[in-house]
């Protein structure tokens, strides 16, 4: 059976028209990040009449992440004639005021999604919810694209003004329908808002939701704003998450539709397995064809997350971010961001490689109360269960042995406040109560800012004075002592970039992305993006070129940006 793990600059761009195809025909790819450092791609080769291309082995594919390539790790071919070929498609749709392009463009594209879904020999149903702060258009399913066509145009998009919106409520409706034996249910979520949970509006919370899509083995993917909920659902659910943001989703309806009815499953480990919330672009060739379009991008998680966070559409920009936790500061910290004392809700941390772990220590926060009692869980493992001290401001633990971990999880099992957290998370290696060295460092950072500086000042002075190599040292040395330190990374980038190393130059900018926060943000994060879409425009990479373009006008207006935009549509023939 077929698996699936499902506004560039305006959101109108979201279903726009495809770029003429190339002689052969096109490649669909659609990346499933949710066993990061592995990735699993779903694989649509189609010809120019539309038609899956059966044949290829392993061999005859060519991959690269942010142009580098990648060996492949596993290899299938599937095949809609082989077993059973039902598709159950079901798209939960917000159709607030905010959402009247995405109606409009999802109209233009409902004939093409299924018509790609038919044409690879899939026997397919496609349902249609949607919903604003209650579900005002009932779960309908037809096999007739014409039938959903004609419903989508009679969807109303307005209202709306009072985020969140209920989509728990519709995806959890759609879900009690009835599917068809043996089909592949498939659920994609459309939307630009977060949802209410556990308040006035819906009993649901999102785990409650999972729990039952998870039950019924339905795949979720979302189209949505780029917050921990979304992210969190998608990887639980076998899904693609998708950033309403990202310039991808010129393509995002036939990518769905594409990966839905794939006939080659690839998998590959990603050559930079860092958990530093980058954007990767992958690139997918066949050799000795021409097929066009086989690109895509995936996000890496963050090396500290969460389930959910306060102020969630601020992301990064939240003053209750997950990073919170190791910044050193007992005036910040993580909350959790649902309504209620945030029962299910987590935080966790992910490594680059093992740590010895021997004690930890979750300290209280000034902006929320502690749990009662959390579950700790290490690399996935059974849960351990703790409470506070007397004093109600420290949750602490010690290990029978030193444990390397991979990921420490610790989640809120009970609570009696309305506003829950951690203000700091702190794991200690061996009898020495040493911290492990992410945290030490992240610690350390603020401490070690003015140093940075002054490392990045005398980088950018060797960097005008063309000593490039010289430059990268000192830019590298800078974020040694501050590892968050955005601005370094970009100029990083920028050094690279003049030595000819393309892929470093992309990772250091990507980093800088990741990193930028505050009054900078905006600036750092478009130039970042201005610097990659260079890069791939210079190795004729003109589709991902285009979706950093768009990225840089989403964060900052710039002749540059318009101008790389249309050169790029050019090239693609947009």
């Amino acid at each position: 059976m077929i698996k699936i793990y499902a506004r560039t600059l305006v959101f109108s761009s979201l279903f726009a028209a495809i770029a003429a195809q190339a002689s052969e025909g096109e490649i669909y790819i659609q990346p499933v990040a949710s066993q990061y450092p592995a990735i699993e791609l779903n694989v649509n080769v189609r010809d120019k009449d539309g038609k899956p291309v059966s044949g290829f082995q392993m061999k005859d594919f060519m991959l690269s992440e942010d142009l580098k390539d990648v060996a492949l790790t596993g290899f299938e071919t599937t095949d809609a004639s082989l077993g059973n070929n039902r598709i159950d498609v079901v798209f939960v749709f917000d159709d607030t005021g905010s959402m009247a392009e995405e109606i409009e463009g999802l109209k233009n594209k409902t004939i093409e999604f299924a018509n790609i879904i038919q044409s690879s020999g899939f026997d397919y149903n496609l349902g249609l919810i949607s919903y604003k702060d209650v579900v005002n258009k009932k779960y309908r399913v037809t096999d007739k694209a014409d039938v959903f066509k004609s419903w989508v145009s009679d969807l109303n998009a307005d209202g709306g003004d009072d985020e969140p919106e209920n989509a728990l409520d519709a995806i959890n409706e759609a879900a009690a329908a009835t599917f068809r034996d043996g089909a592949e249910v498939i659920f994609v979520l459309i939307t630009d808002a977060t949802f209410h949970a556990s308040d006035s509006v819906t009993s649901l919370t999102m785990h409650d939701v999972v729990n039952t899509l998870k039950a019924k083995n339905i795949k979720f993917h979302t189209v949505g704003p780029n917050i921990d909920q979304y992210k969190v659902m998608t990887a639980d659910l076998g899904g693609t998450f998708y950033d309403k943001d990202s310039g991808q989703f010129q393509r995002i309806v036939t990518q769905i539709a594409g990966g839905s009815s794939g006939n080659y499953r690839l998998t590959f480990n990603s050559p930079r397995p860092e958990y530093d919330f980058t954007w990767r672009a992958l690139e997918l060739k066949v050799q000795g064809h021409d097929f066009d379009n086989g690109v895509t991008q995936y996000q890496a998680p963050s090396w500290v997350t969460a389930s959910s966070r306060k102020d969630a559409l601020k992301g990064g920009e939240s003053s209750y971010a997950p990073h919170y936790v190791v910044d050193g500061s007992d005036s910040t910290g993580w909350v959790e961001g649902v309504s209620g004392s945030g029962i299910g809700e987590w935080l966790a941390m992910n490594f680059n490689k093992p740590e010895a772990v021997g004690k930890f220590a979750i300290r209280a926060g000034s902006g929320s109360s502690l749990p009662t009692t959390v579950a700790v869980q290490i690399n996935g493992g059974e849960k351990r269960f703790y409470s506070p001290d007397a004093s109600g401001q420290l949750i602490s633990g010690e290990f029978d042995r030193e444990m390397a971990i991979n990921q420490f999880k610790v989640s809120i099992v009970k609570a009696s406040a309305s506003e829950t957290g951690f203000g700091e998370v702190e794991l200690y290696s061996g009898k020495t109560d040493r911290l492990i060295e992410p945290i030490r460092k992240a610690k350390e950072a603020r401490m070690a800012h003015g140093i940075a500086l002054e490392l990045n000042s005398k980088g950018e002075e060797l960097y005008h004075a063309k000593k490039y190599e010289d430059a990268i040292y000192h830019y590298k040395e800078a974020i040694d002592k501050d590892p968050s330190f955005a601005q370094a990374y970009s100029n990083l980038g920028l050094a690279y970039q003049r030595v000819n190393d393309y892929p470093n130059a992309i990772w250091a900018n990507r980093k800088a992305i990741a990193l930028a926060r505050g009054k900078t943000r905006n600036v750092v994060s478009a130039s970042s993006y201005y610097n990659i879409a260079r890069i791939f425009e210079a190795q004729n990479k003109y589709e991902e070129a285009l979706q950093n373009f768009y990225w840089a006008m989403s964060f900052r207006s710039h002749n540059a940006y318009d101008a790389g935009v249309a050169r790029m549509k050019e090239k693609l023939g947009l």
